[in-house]
């Protein structure tokens, strides 16, 4: 008051002395205004540390590629990649292996794989050089020539569980695990003993007749049943593994697993739930399940990256002198998620990792049977690497017990020779390698005859060397780190194995990859017809791939049950419509599956008997097409919605943009279907058969499924060469005439008859040499990360569906009733459907559930009824007559 009183009265000068004053008192009564804090930047997850390459010398044993083919050449000599193992686990066992042994190396086959149980314990690491030694030099004395891979199973000592705790847990269906895969503690002193049996090795006199090591531990999967890896290594490892997915944002952890209170340190190992629990589902689709989908990723991400830290240590233990492989990479077989297989893609750009193993399916081994081989078999040349198939037929020469009842007995020698020689068309046909192998030592390949097939093979071994690995017309695609969505068994048969089998029977020139191999790799295969088994998560560099090297040149994609579900494991189903040509929407929710065929005369509906396709099974979740100017070939016979169309693009003035787009909402492919598609994309089918057919011209191998006349179709102006009678074939035109008979083989040569001529008249010694190695083929596309996964986008960074797909959602919401009188069979056009009715479930309301194959009353006239009370909207039907 004071203040004011003497402010009245002052010059201005000194009233504004007075109001600066009162101000700076009013400033000090009031109470601060905390500043806003500034949270410091968080810190980059580590990163896993870039170890430098090791160089491999010029004079060691590596695997280059020639002609695009995988080739192991030591000192410029070449090696036919067949070879033999033995198991030697004690003296009797290991006389019979040495006896084998020799036959091989008689035969000419000097490429020899010991088994060497590897004792995980500094202390048993000279017994084990000692055993290795005793091989090695056996071998030797037995063939100068011979050359050893030692495969090394690690093998935990006793008391283990006491020494390595964190890398204890308990098996599913009882019992100990073996010591888990994500302990750095216990394989941490395994690197160590493998390097000091690595260099001890080394020091050996018979150096040079040492190859490398296999590593083992059981294939490096969780069997089916297993349950999950909770051991607190692999907690810890998971909570690292999801820091570095997702960007170390627990927001974006939070909203991809649906969960408000997940934290990366609190992460836990989810509740095993056995494949089948879970009803009908197809895909865990459900962000409430993201998390297991997210453990079986780093199941298989954490066993790559111990096999590529052990690998490591191999080749600076060898100064690069070891070529070094492993088991692994069985997609196709194994149909559980948690199988520690889904990482194919990242051990075929680990460096470190010269060639990988495999045995043919045990289901299907017997004569007339396909034999198929577990992994994407044309994935690994490439890469760069040998893929060996581990052909472990039990014989009736067994001179003792065997455990392994899954591994059917053949019976007769000429049962024999003709699963020998299929599986030597394989490898003729994709480029590969074959081990035989007696796997417990017991004679199971004790006789000269099976040795002098040996040669046989090898020799055509040798003449592949001779031809360029040509291209495939169609390329199947399979996404490996989708398989961790599966839930359902019978989904991953039906999926993947049936398809697999299908394209085996259907005579074309096929081959098997990665659908990433499509965005890394810098050259890919020109193929006419694209198969996608479960593209279900498309990232942006796969997304571009398909745009820019597949929707082009006439190329047809076919799509199987569903595309585009996801993108780097977010929501992403309104965007396939950019990978597939066609807008795919989710059916009402409990909808069966079963598709009605329209369009009878369509060669693609002529591959199917009948008019129905599928069974009439509860399938959630399934998908349907929105016909935007395509051909509809079928529909859901419950919903009426498209299941089945075909749609084609063309662009005016640029015919090298055109392609073809088919979606099949049934997980249901058979043999028929696969030859209709390839001839519809110009691809040249070789056998109508139903026979197991490996091809990639010039060698063609046909297994006989039935005893009758055969007919194999070549192209114009070819001639074909049996390898097995060593005799030019007769032709009538272009039709190759046989009788074959049920489970026998038959592998030719085929082609133009002056490059076959070319071909069999080679040096073989030229082949067998190699005078300077090729420049090494990288084949990147970008530079591969030899890290985890891509990590999941943050929710600031997320981009929606492209405006395209309005169109889709406004005919979803509104479609289109536009009908127009066509006779029974013609192709359905761009928004005509054709339905059938049905009533509401009983549980939607309390109305009786009508008959799915109900038809309207036969008067002629279109009828409306009311769809679905979950789409809210009203669909026209038409009568077919």
């Amino acid at each position: 008051m004071a203040v004011e009183t003497a402010e009245a009265g002052a010059e201005p000068e000194i009233k504004a002395q007075f109001r600066e004053r009162r101000g700076r008192e009013q400033r000090k009564a009031e109470p601060k205004a905390e500043r806003p804090k500034v949270e410091p930047p968080k810190p980059e997850p580590p990163k896993p540390p870039v170890k430098p390459l090791i160089p491999t010398p010029p004079d060691a044993p590596q695997i280059v590629l020639r002609d695009g083919l995988p080739t192991l050449v030591r000192k410029g000599r070449v090696y036919p990649p067949m070879l033999f193992f033995g198991s030697s686990t004690d003296e009797p066992r290991a006389q019979t292996v040495l006896d084998e042994l020799r036959m091989a190396g008689e035969a000419g086959i000097h490429l020899h794989s010991h088994l060497i149980e590897f004792d995980v314990d500094p202390e048993a690491v000279d017994s084990c050089v000692a055993v290795a030694a005793y091989m090695i030099k056996k071998s030797v004395q037995i063939d100068p020539e011979s050359q050893v891979i030692l495969r090394l199973v690690f093998k935990a000592p006793r008391n283990w569980q006491n020494r390595f705790p964190n890398a204890k847990y308990n098996l599913q269906e009882g019992g100990i695990a073996e010591p888990s895969v994500c302990d750095d503690d216990f394989w941490g002193v395994a690197k160590n003993c493998l390097e000091t049996f690595v260099r001890k090795l080394r020091m050996l006199d018979l150096r040079d007749h040492i190859l490398g090591v296999h590593l083992e531990r059981g294939e490096w999967f969780l069997a089916a049943g297993w349950g999950y890896d909770d051991s607190p290594s692999a907690k810890l490892k998971f909570r690292e593994w999801a820091r570095h997915r997702y960007s170390d944002d627990e927001v974006a952890l939070r909203a991809s697993w649906f969960d408000g209170g997940v934290k990366f340190d609190n992460i836990q190992v989810p509740k095993y739930m056995p494949e089948g629990t879970e009803g009908d589902r197809f895909v865990r689709s459900s962000r409430k399940q993201r998390r297991y989908v997210d453990y079986h990723l780093f199941l298989s991400d954490i066993t790559v990256q111990r096999i590529g830290d052990l690998a490591y240590g191999v080749k600076e233990a060898s100064d690069g002198y070891f070529v070094v492989g492993v088991s692994y990479g069985y997609t196709f077989e194994w149909s559980h998620p948690a199988s520690g297989h889904l990482s194919l893609g990242k051990l075929l750009r680990t460096p470190e990792i010269d060639f990988i193993a495999g045995p043919p399916s045990y289901r299907t081994r017997e004569p007339g049977g396909s034999a198929p081989f577990p992994g994407p078999i044309d994935s690994y040349a490439l890469n760069g690497k040998l893929y060996i198939s581990e052909e472990d037929f039990k014989t009736s020469l067994s001179g003792g017990h065997e455990p392994d009842d899954f591994n059917p007995i053949i019976k007769t020698p000429q049962a024999l020779e003709s699963v020998h020689w299929r599986g030597a068309g394989a490898a003729l046909a994709h480029g590969s390698g074959i081990a035989w192998m007696d796997l417990w030592g017991n004679g199971w390949l004790k006789t000269p005859t099976i040795w002098d097939r040996g040669a046989k093979v090898q020799d055509a071994l040798v003449e592949r060397m001779g031809a360029p690995l040509g291209e495939p017309e169609v390329v199947v695609f399979i996404d490996e780190r989708a398989l961790a969505y599966l839930v359902d068994p019978n989904a991953f048969k039906m999926l993947v194995q049936s398809v697999r089998e299908s394209v085996l029977r259907a005579g074309v020139n096929a081959g098997f990859y990665l659908l990433s191999d499509l965005a890394h790799r810098e050259r890919f295969p020109e193929a006419k017809l694209y198969l996608f088994l479960n593209a279900w998560d498309i990232r942006p560099d796969l997304r571009a791939a398909i745009k820019s090297r597949l929707q082009r040149d006439n190329k047809v994609l076919f799509w199987l049950y569903s595309a585009g579900l996801f993108d780097a494991g977010r929501d992403s189903l309104e965007r396939a419509r950019e990978v597939t040509g066609i807008a795919l929407k989710p059916q009402p929710f409990h909808s069966r599956s079963g598709t009605t065929i329209l369009a009878r005369r369509h060669p693609l509906t002529a591959a199917f008997p009948s008019r129905s396709l599928g069974g009439e099974r509860q399938l959630e979740p399934s998908y349907f097409a929105i016909p935007e100017e395509a051909t509809v070939l079928g529909e859901y016979s419950q919903t009426g919605l498209p299941s089945f169309v075909v749609r084609d693009f063309a662009t005016d003035g640029q015919p090298d943009l055109n392609w073809t787009s088919v979606f099949l909402g049934e997980p249901v492919v058979n043999h028929a279907l696969i030859r209709a598609l390839a001839q519809m994309a110009g691809a040249h089918v070789f056998n109508f058969h139903d026979d197991v057919v490996h091809v990639r011209p010039p060698f063609l191998t046909v297994h006989c499924t039935r005893t009758e006349p055969r007919s194999l179709t070549l192209p114009a102006k070819w001639a074909a060469y049996d390898l097995l009678s060593k005799q030019w074939m007769g032709l009538d035109h272009t039709t190759l005439r046989f009788t074959g008979i049920d489970g026998t083989t038959h592998t030719f040569l085929v082609g133009p008859r002056e490059e076959l001529q070319h071909l069999l008249g080679m040096d073989r010694e030229a082949l067998l040499h190699m005078a300077e190695l090729p420049p090494k083929q990288d084949n990147l596309l970008r530079e591969d990360s030899l890290g985890f996964d891509v990590p999941i986008m943050r929710l600031d960074q997320w981009i929606e569906g492209s405006d395209q797909d309005e169109i889709a959602e406004d005919w979803f919401l509104r479609p289109q009733q536009i009908l127009e009188d066509e006779p029974e069979g013609e192709s359905e056009k761009v928004g005509r459907r054709r339905g059938r009715r049905r009533g509401r479930r009983g549980d939607r309301g309390g109305g009786t559930e009508e008959s799915a194959t109900a038809r309207p009353e036969p008067s002629g006239m279109v009828a409306e009824t009311e769809f679905d009370n979950d789409l809210g909207m009203n669909v026209m039907f038409r009568k077919r007559e």
